[in-house]
């Protein structure tokens, strides 16, 4: 029984969704909406959405002077959302030859029947990096080589559809074994940024995640995936940097990334007026660390109060130019999280703003 159309098994997960990112990208992502299959699926019907824009409101502050490095509060004892460990998980493969976003597949499991909006907001978090599987219609492989757009299978409710993606190639598994004809339906693994970006550009309502394995799914609104992907690094290309596993050059490819990536840092509250912390991380050996953050989530995260705010790479190396004793940067340190010394910040460095003559040089708390 045919369940999946891949590529070699050779191939890595990540060979595998660069070359399919860009078929899809000429076959769906820039031009009209990719058309769907209306393809309604055996399993349970697509659950209530549960997490809305509220969840959301008031993160992302307006962008302000480059603030001053401070220690970061206390954490509580329970941090807002599911946390991971600092280092990325090992791969695995749940159906042979076709890698599991392992992340992703996690922080679904911790699921309950009735999810709280924070254990929600940690599958959103984990859910910006790596890749999707989408459900296809056919052979997802003949199409893409024909350059046709994917006929993507759907869930209904109501008038509503929502796209259907999955953690694994065995969650893909789990939902075709319920059709009347699995032959029908191949799978495809595809980077999340250009799945979501085919979402916005489509009809659909929010994507159901996982969806034959409740209670171990989510269903996310459209207008949650808007803001979180414009709040996020372009093309998520940090968070995929700090997704993959690390080998002797990852310190140094993040230390470029920054360059041009997104940023945000966590601001304490209650600074007088005009004087902006930010948080700061000490490690063991005594190094001092400014905390970055690929997303607003990643500092919800860590469930310390701190409002999140834009922090472009120019003013990182100003405060990095003018602060000797900031040894490098922790990013996203509710996990996966990565040090960046000095010595791999030089392009972030380089573009640090002269101090203007007379100007007071910020003083580190």
């Amino acid at each position: 029984m045919a369940l999946f159309s891949r590529r070699s098994k050779s191939d890595n997960a990540a060979s595998e969704a660069d070359a399919a990112e860009n078929a899809t990208t000429e076959a769906s992502v820039s031009g009209a909406p990719a058309p769907v299959t209306a393809e309604e699926p055996s399993t349970p019907d697509v659950p209530n959405v549960s997490i809305s824009m509220e969840t959301f409101r008031g993160v992302g502050a307006a962008s302000t002077p480059a603030p001053t490095p401070q220690a970061p509060p206390v954490r509580p004892a329970t941090p807002a959302l599911p946390l991971a460990p600092a280092d990325p998980p090992e791969q695995t493969e749940t159906v042979p030859g076709m890698k599991d976003n392992v992340l992703l597949r996690e922080a679904l499991a911790e699921l309950g029947e009735a999810p709280t909006n924070e254990q929600l907001l940690g599958v959103l978090r984990q859910t910006l990096q790596g890749h999707l599987y989408l459900r296809v219609q056919g052979d997802a492989q003949e199409q893409i080589n024909a350059g046709q757009p994917l006929a993507i299978a759907v869930a209904r409710e109501g008038e509503n559809q929502f796209m259907l993606a999955y953690s694994s190639a065995g969650a893909v598994k789990a939902s075709v074994l319920l059709e009347s004809d699995p032959t029908a339906t191949s799978a495809v693994a595809q980077p999340v940024h250009a799945v979501f970006s085919q979402l916005l550009a489509g009809p659909f309502a929010g994507v159901v995640l996982d969806t034959a394995s409740a209670p171990h799914r989510a269903v996310f609104p459209r207008e949650l995936i808007e803001k979180a992907m414009n709040q996020a690094d372009p093309g998520f290309a940090l968070k995929t940097q700090l997704a993959t596993p690390r080998d002797a050059s990852s310190e140094a490819r993040v230390g470029e990334e920054l360059a041009t990536a997104r940023l945000w840092v966590a601001v304490a509250t209650g600074q007088e007026e005009g004087q902006f912390g930010i948080a700061e991380a000490q490690t063991a050996d005594g190094s001092r660390l400014l905390q970055l953050f690929s997303h607003p989530l990643e500092i919800i995260a860590l469930g310390r109060g701190e409002q999140p705010m834009p922090f472009t790479a120019e003013q990182l190396g100003t405060v990095l130019a003018q602060h000797a004793e900031l040894d490098g940067v922790l990013i996203d340190a509710a996990g996966p999280t990565i040090a960046v010394r000095r010595a791999a910040l030089g392009a972030v460095i380089a573009l640090a703003k002269p101090q203007e003559d007379g100007a007071a040089e910020p003083a580190a708390e």
